[in-house]
């Protein structure tokens, strides 16, 4: 009985360290849902016609969006959007292909940009007076160059390219939130830019004392080289100097290390537990 209690021990353990390792590679995941105000433009004679002869329509809308905590400036990130369902409405009951395109707004510290989300085209059957519910689709998006920081995702527009097969045409229905200040429907945290590079001290001298975190564009002291000194114009250098108080910043890697060290203890729990049944089924098994 001896080896199926070993095997039966060893499968445990091999459970509880897996158990550790996935909590500690599962990426993080955000969500969020902006309850904003839309309105859809019908003036295409088309899509004016198809509408029900409206010019416009305007009513709720609400954007619930998920995906990863975390992104790469320049980089691209994969996004679950759900639509919502929208103020605009088929007089008909027919099956259409639609494309969804959702565009955001990035804001960030020191910036902003526009960021574009397309959907894959899909059947999708219309109720008829009832608004079009667009299901939740995937689609990656390519973040800004220059963000850092958190980034805040606000609906910007949302477009409908509608495919009806009988009679055979195309609808473009463009849409745009109205809201003056609408509220993100997701956030992503970058890591934030690096402020060492601006530092050098290469080929400087001075004979006086040299005070942390000024800069000197172009002066001398007296004994040093004003063409080997070197100053970065813009660039702040309070916390590259040594003795200087500031606080350590943390970022992506951090929070991986402590997931890791999360998973880690997780796993050692669970190898301790299984020694300690182990041993108390030999110890009822001698008695």
């Amino acid at each position: 009985m001896g080896r199926p209690i070993k095997r039966t021990a060893g499968g445990l353990a091999a459970l509880a360290v897996m158990a550790g390792a996935m909590m500690t590679l599962a990426p993080q995941a955000g969500a969020g849902t902006s309850n904003t105000t839309l309105k859809c433009d019908f003036s295409d004679p088309t899509v004016k016609a198809a509408m029900g002869g409206k010019d416009s329509v305007t009513g709720p809308q609400a954007f619930t969006v998920t995906g990863p905590a975390d992104g790469t400036a320049g980089g691209q990130i994969k996004l679950n959007i759900d639509p919502g369902v929208s103020p605009a409405s088929s007089p008909l009951g027919t099956t259409v292909k639609i494309t969804p395109t959702v565009t955001f707004t990035a804001k960030y510290e020191g910036g902003s940009a526009v960021l574009t989300a397309v959907g894959a085209t899909l059947d999708l059957p219309l109720k008829a007076n009832a608004g079009i519910d667009v299901p939740s689709f995937a689609a990656n998006v390519a973040l800004p160059t220059k963000a850092a920081g958190k980034v805040d995702l606000l609906p910007k527009t949302f477009a409908l390219k509608i495919d009806v097969a009988d009679p055979k045409l195309t609808l473009n229905v463009p849409c745009a939130v109205t809201d003056a200040s609408p509220q993100p429907a997701f956030s992503v945290t970058l890591p934030a830019a690096s402020t060492t590079g601006g530092s050098t001290s290469s080929g400087s001298t001075s004979s006086g004392s040299t005070s942390s975190g000024s800069t000197s564009s172009g002066s001398t002291s007296s004994g040093s080289s004003s063409s080997s000194s070197t100053s970065s114009t813009g660039t702040s250098t309070s916390g590259t100097t040594a003795g200087n108080d500031s606080l350590a910043k943390t970022g992506p890697m951090d929070d991986a290390l402590s997931m890791g060290l999360l998973g880690g203890t997780v796993g050692l729990l669970g190898i301790g537990g299984v020694l300690l049944a182990t041993r108390r089924v030999r110890s009822s098994r001698n008695a």
